[in-house]
């Protein structure tokens, strides 16, 4: 596969270029310094991927990104982004202008080797996810699920190996107009973020319910999001703290902790927590999941949205263990349907609904749709 590299840092140009070269899969990988250059290339030859950085001179990443649309320039494209407010808020903006994902650049860059280690542990799963080379690594999707090509612009999907066949429900199943939920709990990773702007496109507050969300993003970027949420649709959104009385706002999990759920003194609180990765992420969408179907009980409604991997899959069983009621998001609309598969695989679901479909249910069942 062919790969393009755009950097303005011959330090991390070199570290990723390693970082693929060492998958067998890449073969061909170019350089560019910035974005007219890149565009330049890609005008004169396909890529199978792009990863971008987003500060550079003469072309920004989201400079090159609109530019790649206003051409037509099909490709799947990687952000690389630093752990910074800035650079969180640069990398939402990309995903929303038709990047697949991001990773982080390291920051302990004098470490070529812990360097070069990180770029390996981020970049190779999700690229290779994204030339629909799945792979079985820690952070790749858990359930086998070919991805489609995903352009720049276009989220058009293309057709993927067929799934089996979900297996005889053995829970009750739920139709939405009956269901009265006490609190939404969300899982999701990648494509996430703009799945989560487009799922609260509508909804507007006083919302009946809680609303907690695990998405897979590292500390400061889900600040980032919770924040954008709150832009969004004047609800009060932030980042979870521990042992919070729950409200009837939107809580986000702060990236590298897990949040679930507690009952004290007859009252409900977040709970934030440092055990170990699940399912190779930290927060896991499934101790939030588990933990509300343990305090709310039947009153409990689950989301998974897009994402790679199969986190979510024992949280969704254990809702619908306690009668609740879970939704997933639909293959076509996903960017990835390794999370929201391998729900459908167990059968732990009561719908599959598109985005613009889970927008809607959302806004009819926890607030007040415009």
């Amino acid at each position: 596969m062919k790969a393009l590299v755009v950097d303005d840092s011959v330090v991390f140009r070199s570290q990723i270029k390693s970082a693929l070269t060492s998958c067998e899969h890449f073969k061909d990988i170019d350089v560019a310094a910035n974005g007219r250059i890149a565009i330049n290339k890609l005008a004169k030859g396909a890529y199978d991927l792009i990863i971008l950085d987003l500060e550079m001179p003469e072309l920004n990443g989201i400079e090159t990104l609109q530019e790649m649309k206003r051409l037509g320039l099909r490709s799947k494209v990687i952000v690389f982004s630093s752990l910074t407010a800035r650079g969180a808020d640069a990398t939402l903006e990309a995903l929303e202008h038709g990047a697949c994902d991001f990773v982080t650049k390291p920051q302990n860059v004098q470490n070529f080797e812990l360097a070069l280690q990180h770029v390996k542990d981020q970049l190779i799963p999700k690229a290779l996810q994204f030339t629909g080379r799945s792979t079985n690594t820690s952070t790749g999707a858990g359930v086998g699920v070919s991805t489609g090509k995903i352009a720049v612009g276009d989220t058009t999907i293309a057709p993927r190996k067929k799934i089996i066949d979900a297996p005889p429900p053995k829970w009750k199943k739920y139709t939405l107009a009956n269901f009265i939920p006490k609190v939404c709990v969300i899982g999701s990773s990648t494509g996430g973020p703009v799945a989560l702007k487009e799922l609260f496109s509508t909804i507007r507050g006083p919302l009946k319910t809680p609303v907690l969300i695990a998405q897979h993003m590292p500390p400061v970027f889900t600040r980032t999001l919770a924040k954008s949420i709150e832009d969004q649709t004047g609800i009060p959104a932030k980042e979870a703290k521990h042992f919070e009385p729950i409200e009837n706002i939107i809580y986000v999990a702060p990236g590298d902790f897990h949040l679930s759920l507690k009952i004290s003194n007859d009252r409900i609180y977040t709970a934030l927590d440092k055990r170990d990765k699940r399912n190779s992420v930290r927060p896991a969408v499934d101790y939030l999941f588990e933990s509300a179907a343990e305090v709310y009980g039947k009153g409990v409604l689950g989301m998974i949205l897009t994402g790679m991997g199969g986190d979510g899959a024992d949280g969704c069983c254990e809702i619908k263990n306690h009668n609740g009621c879970v939704v997933i998001q639909d293959e076509k609309s996903s960017v990835v349907w390794g999370m929201p598969g391998s729900v459908y695989r167990v059968g732990a679901y009561d719908a599959v609904q598109s985005i613009e479909e889970c927008c809607h249910s959302i806004a009819r069942l926890i607030g007040r749709s415009q």
